[in-house]
């Protein structure tokens, strides 16, 4: 649907948990809301119905996020009633990968079309640091598994920190070398207690690329989208760049977020919300009334570049 700002909203990013199994952090490093007590969440139904909706307002692409999603046990079970709605298009989830070598094939089976896989470090001992305890190969045969059962195209998100990984960028460019994966550098955010007292450490995409000529700038094949892609001559994959500090893309977002707790935030850079389980208790035309009317109402853009402190951590939001 059109939005108050003449944008297409067709992308519902959906978190099913704010649980994890890792520490990041620039996440959430001392780990406290890797396991938070248990709270209310969404459950499969509840899902199903808000996933109906968005889809009869105007949603045709889902993306599962958490949280870490593979932690929620009925996650199969969410996959599969999500592909049977009629109208979606694209069902993708991002994940950290740890648990992919034994859920990639189900999610398949389930329905799952395609792949965003975090990826901060190739070095185990680095990655180990920097997700609080992650096992770098088991991500990697992740990786492998998914691409030989064709959950694809892949997407490597890297969210590059000065000093902590930025040495690496040319060893995580050449996994796209030999692969059919998109590797994607993503500027760190000012959310939470890192990103907010940690701004020094943003590495900009601009710097990226102006020490790397060999990188040539590809045609955008969908301006919603939020990675701008390059190309390097021989290789399957493409390098891509998501600047959300330094080059505003909110112009042309066509994303709404629905959190663990069945909150609608319209903007990932603003702290406004609405509460949509009030709804349940209404009949379809009404429910899909107030969804309407939440997306229409979505800001025009964030505010990163002001004062901000966002008042859930990025696990707590979903991707």
């Amino acid at each position: 649907m059109i939005d108050q700002f003449g944008r297409n909203i067709e992308y519902l990013r959906l978190s099913i948990t704010d649980k994890c199994n890792l520490k990041c952090i620039y996440c959430n490093p001392d780990g406290k809301l890797c396991t938070p007590p248990e709270t209310f969440q969404l459950s499969v139904n509840d899902i199903e119905r808000t996933v109906k909706a968005m889809v009869r307002v105007g949603i045709k692409k889902v993306r599962i996020t958490g949280g870490e999603p593979t932690v929620r046990p009925d996650l199969i079970d969410i996959v599969a009633k999500i592909a049977a709605i009629q109208g979606i298009e694209d069902i993708s989830m991002t994940t950290n990968g740890l648990r992919l070598p034994q859920l990639a094939v189900q999610l398949k089976q389930a329905g799952l079309h395609r792949l965003n896989i975090s990826l901060d470090s190739l070095d185990p001992v680095k990655f180990e640091e920097i997700t609080g305890g992650g096992k770098l190969s088991s991500v990697l045969e992740g990786i492998d598994l998914a691409l030989s059962i064709g959950l694809t195209p892949i997407k490597i998100n890297t969210v590059l920190i000065r000093g902590i990984n930025d040495d690496e960028i040319d060893g995580l460019i050449g996994l796209a070398k030999d692969r059919p994966i998109d590797v994607r550098f993503i500027e760190l955010m000012p959310i939470g207690p890192y990103g907010e007292s940690n701004k020094g450490s943003i590495l900009t995409s601009d710097e990226v690329l102006a020490k790397r000529p060999r990188l040539t700038l590809l045609e955008r094949d969908d301006k919603g989208a939020p990675a701008v892609y390059y190309g390097i001559e021989g290789y399957q994959g493409r390098i891509g760049f998501i600047s959300p500090i330094s080059h505003e893309f909110c112009g042309d977002c066509n994303r709404i977020r629905v959190t663990a707790d069945g909150k609608i935030r319209p903007c990932l850079g603003q702290n406004g919300e609405v509460d949509i389980t009030p709804f349940f208790a209404l009949d379809e035309a009404e429910f899909d009334a107030k969804i309407a009317d939440i997306i229409h109402h979505k800001p025009r853009g964030h505010h990163f570049n002001t004062a901000f402190n966002s008042k859930r951590n990025m696990n707590r939001i979903g991707g």
